[in-house]
């Protein structure tokens, strides 16, 4: 056998033998070179056994690493369809941002512009559009029941209108007149809708600015 495969234990037991005749001196130095040889051995043993620790640590690590980075690569591309996975508020909000203020109106029914209204948080439109679908008053159909009431509609051109007090008044897109803040301006019958009252008209949100109206209906004011 090599000395270079012998075991530690080999080794020493080698060492006292060729000491036996030595005397206590060389025994003693015999028995401190096997011991340094055993501590040796567990030094290294001990070392082995923390770097495998160590490894398989890494290992753990390194495991969950990829595991999350598969599980959020396979969210970003639909592989896992899980339930709930952005809030209803946030898959609204962007529903919301992607819809134009016409797309958003027309969505709504009667009751949730009007409750919109009332609430202010119903978008204004200074002069654009507030819708193009369903029954609306126009230039052809002069007259329509709407929402309770009739409308009917009167054109600046024939009344100016000059001593009604339309703070910011102007004409928008669809051809009605409107204030400041976007209301389309209406007259109405004082005791059906007093001055200042707000409503939901088929052309959009309405302000009342002027009367002499028979009860009961709604004359939209026009540059028609």
């Amino acid at each position: 056998m090599r000395p270079s495969n012998l075991t530690v234990k080999q080794k020493c037991g080698i060492i006292l033998r060729n000491n036996e005749g030595c005397g206590v001196n060389c025994l003693k130095k015999a028995r401190i070179i096997c011991l340094s040889l055993l501590l040796g051995a567990l030094t290294i043993c001990t070392s082995a056994v923390a770097f495998k620790e160590m490894k398989e640590a890494d290992s753990i690590d390194i495991k969950n690493l990829a595991s999350s980075l598969i599980v959020m690569s396979e969210h970003q591309t639909g592989n896992i369809q899980e339930e709930n996975w952005m809030p209803v508020e946030m898959e609204f909000a962007q529903a919301s941002i992607q819809m134009t203020p016409i797309e958003l109106y027309d969505s709504m029914s009667i009751a949730e512009r009007e409750a919109a209204l009332y609430a202010g948080t119903l978008h204004m439109e200074y002069s654009g559009l507030y819708t193009y679908s369903g029954d609306r008053l126009s230039v052809s159909r002069g007259a329509l029941y709407f929402n309770g009431h009739k409308e009917t509609y009167y054109s600046e051109r024939v009344l100016p209108g000059t001593s009604l007090n339309i703070p910011g008044r102007h004409v928008a897109e669809d051809g009605t007149i409107r204030d400041g803040d976007g209301y389309i301006c209406v007259a109405a019958d004082g005791g059906y809708m007093p001055k200042g009252s707000i409503l939901i008209t088929s052309l959009g949100p309405a302000k009342v600015y002027d009367s002499g109206c028979a009860y009961g209906i709604i004359d939209i004011y026009v540059n028609w």
